[in-house]
């Protein structure tokens, strides 16, 4: 029986030692990271939180809703900025099974026993327990550590990827809504304009200063205003629906917005934004692919060199009553598969890589170039519709209305001024929404706001 211990003592030492040979280190190359991935890690942690919590932890709705709670609800309760975050759970645990040892392997085996002559029963049977260990030479196993490693912050990059997305898309609804929400406060009060009118005009009627005719006009005026100001609803009900969606609602409960459409107090010139591009995630992610596939063809190189398997055990025969002890080697030998095939394609993606990176870069610089024009080109006509096309409008509203009343001009006149002074406002509000979107989107494609570069 001592020897028995001896002999198990021993596979458990050969074991530890195939176990210490398999944890060669690695030398881990530092990643860079130009956005705020702490926050990212942050934003998904505390979505996973929050599914795990009661319903009651979420974020409730009044009827008059701010852009500061459709934020929040948005982080925490967006079901496709959900997925993403689990998705990094899934590339954090898969860096949990990268970083096992593999199994040790426990044989039983019993021979020589129910066969004829000397081998008839049990008398000569040989019982043999052996325990082997694979022993990774090429460090395998710290390679898919380090490779599950950067593919976790890759899955991290595509949660911040998401989540700019998502912010910006938000940001661009709630700009919609609110401009729908202005666009049908405008048309309420071009209504009543067009009541009051209305009303004047029966008046004179009534007075017999101005034809039947002219009455008629104001009828239909107005109720061209009730049926636009009824299709202005309808569209502020669909932003409103639409804004709902990004917290996961099929139903609006709130009934108003709060905020108003601002004019920046200024805009970096485009050199100044540009030197932000690296920001966009879709171009700061790159940095951690190509380590990846550069830790993807370490790991194809390691597989080169063969692992090796040891073993050792213990063989009881009976026929002798005597005991032995076992150990061995397995090595295979790389003559045909030295996996260099696996090698050239890892190589190949590296390549691909570095070059889809410049492409990226390409892209974002001409979807830049391309917003930051829209934006000058939405800033200039709110400037010039504020300056001088809104104060000419009123102006000539207000001399119309005297006019007429003084008998100066006729009810086309007067009509002419409304319009002009209503569709001038319109396209102000228009505009006004146009220019906050373009901000958006810049500001998506350099992943930093605006009021954070200098205009110097």
């Amino acid at each position: 029986m001592s020897k028995f211990i001896k002999t198990m003592l021993l596979i458990g030492t050969l074991v530890l030692v195939a176990g210490c040979a398999s944890e060669r280190k690695v030398l881990q190359v530092p990643t860079e990271s130009t956005l705020i991935e702490h926050e990212s890690n942050d934003y998904s942690s505390g979505i996973l939180n929050r599914n795990l919590n009661s319903s009651t932890d979420l974020i409730a709705v009044g009827d008059t809703l701010t852009y500061q709670t459709a934020l929040a609800k948005t982080l925490l309760e967006n079901p496709q900025l959900q997925s993403y975050a689990w998705q990094v759970r899934v590339k954090e645990a898969e860096r949990i099974q990268a970083a096992l040892l593999p199994n040790p392997e426990l044989e039983a085996e019993m021979e020589n026993f129910g066969g004829t002559g000397p081998f008839e029963g049990y008398d000569s049977r040989e019982t043999t327990i052996r325990l082997s260990q694979k022993v990774l030479l090429g460090a395998d196993r710290m390679k898919r550590k380090r490779l599950a490693g950067l593919t976790t912050e890759l899955a991290n990059w595509d949660y911040e990827t998401q989540r700019l997305n998502t912010l910006t898309g938000l940001t661009q609804a709630y700009t919609s809504a609110l401009e729908a929400q202005l666009q049908w406060e405008q048309q309420k009060e071009l209504l009543d304009v067009a009541r009051q009118f209305y009303e004047s005009v029966s008046a004179q009627v009534t007075a017999g200063k101005v034809s039947k005719l002219e009455q008629t006009k104001a009828q239909v005026e107005l109720s061209r205003a009730r049926i636009e100001l009824e299709n202005r609803r309808n569209s502020m009900e669909s932003a409103f629906t639409t804004l709902a969606s990004f917290w996961g609602s099929d139903r609006v409960l709130f009934k108003a917005l709060n905020g108003e459409l601002e004019i920046p107090e200024s805009i970096p010139n485009y050199q100044s934004v540009a030197e932000f591009i690296e920001r966009n995630p879709d171009i700061a992610r790159w940095t951690t692919e190509i380590q990846q596939r550069e830790a993807s063809l370490s790991l194809q190189r390691s597989k080169a060199i063969p692992d090796i398997k040891i073993s050792a055990g213990y063989r009881r025969m009976e026929d002798l009553d005597a005991e032995a002890a076992l150990v061995g080697v397995s090595i295979p030998i790389p003559f045909f598969d030295r996996n260099q095939g696996n090698v050239k394609a890892a190589r190949y993606e590296l390549n691909r890589a570095e070059t889809q990176r410049e492409s990226a870069l390409i892209e974002a610089q001409k979807a830049l170039q391309n917003t930051y024009n829209n934006l000058q080109a939405a800033l200039y006509e709110v400037e010039q519709l504020n300056a001088e096309v809104l104060p000419g409008a009123e102006t000539a509203y207000e001399a119309a209305q005297i006019g007429y009343r003084q008998g100066k001009f006729d009810f086309l006149e007067v009509l002419d001024a409304q319009r002009t002074l209503f569709t001038s406002r319109t396209r102000y509000v228009q505009a006004l929404a146009e220019l906050n979107r373009a901000i958006a989107e810049v500001e998506r494609l350099i992943g930093t706001p605006l009021n954070e570069i200098s205009t110097n």
